[in-house]
């Protein structure tokens, strides 16, 4: 779609934003957790709303919402829960961008790093994992932009899930062990979030390498 219609993604987005900025001083761990309804179904519904919302929203904490659902279910279930709502906000913003794709020569011209990484011929599977893998901020205008480069969906949705997993599995396990800052589960699930930054950035590092000056 051309420019004229860059107005629908905008009022998705600011629509997200005047909805949530009210609210803002409830998007904590702690303060999700309260609000959650206390049968188990109807929680879990609640949380994936508002990982919805998040998709549109850019101001929805991704960690506080993997936090929360750490501190409502148990593990296995609240990791099941997670890894749902983190497809759910990837998905969204994603879908949003597809409706306004852009011309390639004017994507590579707005984007050069997006587009060296995912341009045709490459492996845009590998550069979405690795998006995700490094948790690249902020991750709704990413997916956005994801969409809008025409990345094809068998592409982005598993790989982008799977380069998710290791940070919502930490985030998950930081929301268990909440109660407990300080203690070697709570430094352990901060230390997984940067040993996945890193392991990222030699892998993208290593991929650019392969490829040699554009």
């Amino acid at each position: 779609m051309g420019r004229k219609n860059w107005w629908i993604p905008a009022a998705v987005l600011a629509a997200g934003i005047l909805f949530v900025w009210p609210r803002r001083h409830l998007l904590t761990a702690e303060g999700i957790a309260a609000l959650s309804p206390r049968q188990t179904a109807a929680a879990a519904a609640f949380l994936l709303a508002l990982y919805a919302v998040k998709g549109f929203s850019i101001v929805v904490p991704l960690s506080a919402l993997e936090a929360a659902g750490g501190l409502v279910f148990p593990l296995p279930l609240a990791l099941a829960v997670n890894a749902a709502g983190v497809a759910m906000a990837q998905a969204g913003p994603y879908l949003l961008g597809r409706r306004n794709r852009e011309d390639p020569a004017a994507l590579r011209r707005r984007w050069p790093r997006l587009w060296t990484l995912l341009a045709p011929g490459g492996q845009p599977g590998r550069g979405v994992f690795l998006l995700r893998l490094a948790g690249t901020p902020p991750g709704d205008v990413v997916s956005f932009l994801l969409g809008t480069a025409g990345v094809p969906w068998r592409a982005y949705l598993a790989p982008g899930l799977l380069g998710s997993l290791p940070r919502v599995a930490a985030a998950t396990l930081l929301g268990n062990a909440l109660w407990e800052a300080g203690s070697p589960r709570f430094w352990l699930s901060l230390a997984a979030g940067g040993m996945c930054t890193l392991l990222s950035l030699l892998l993208w590092r290593q991929q650019s390498m392969k490829k040699g000056p554009s």
